[in-house]
């Protein structure tokens, strides 16, 4: 079950954030991984993407994101106050999503070629945390719960770190989100 931590709006400037975000040139713009790499996780989650007639924006579609990463589009500085907020001692991988509008991130698990992930002992936490003031059309969805107008800085902890989600940005401005396991 998904569960709401709080809000760590107070700590976090998550405008600054969106501000470097917006400045940088993303890491790469997803989806990543498509049928017939060589990654676990790939045929159970792009083949439904591909069955379901989704392209990729480099292909035409809107099936697309960008990655933004810690110490290169944002400071990392933002990960340690997080990290101390929802009590994580360190990470694996953390990252912001940004959706333009009309782009969706289909229904998926973040399928990674991160053998740190792969190869992690016990339960992995997982949280997300809205870092945008909510916009109309931006939506969120992971595993039955469907998250609209959520509060900048509201932090949620997944109930696994492969929970199926789903993004889609029916509004006007870009939509981002905040993510990190570990």
């Amino acid at each position: 079950m998904l569960n709401f931590i709080g809000n760590c709006n107070n700590i976090i400037c998550w405008n600054d954030v969106i501000k470097s975000v917006d400045q940088a040139t993303p890491a790469y713009v997803g989806p990543r991984h498509d049928v017939g790499h060589e990654v676990e996780g790939v045929d159970e989650v792009a083949k439904p993407i591909r069955d379901a007639g989704y392209k990729f924006k480099a292909e035409g579609g809107n099936a697309s994101w960008e990655m933004h990463f810690p110490g290169k589009q944002f400071s990392a500085d933002v990960v340690d106050t997080f990290m101390e907020f929802v009590g994580m001692d360190s990470y694996i991988n953390c990252w912001i999503s940004k959706i333009y509008p009309g782009d969706v991130a289909p229904w998926h698990w973040d399928i990674t070629d991160d053998e740190n992930t792969l190869n992690a002992k016990g339960d992995l936490k997982r949280f997300h945390c809205h870092i945008d003031i909510p916009r109309p059309g931006h939506i969120f969805i992971i595993d039955s719960t469907c998250l609209y107008n959520e509060q900048q800085g509201n932090v949620y902890q997944w109930p696994d770190r492969k929970s199926w989600h789903a993004g889609a940005n029916a509004g006007l401005t870009p939509k981002y989100l905040f993510n990190i396991w570990g």
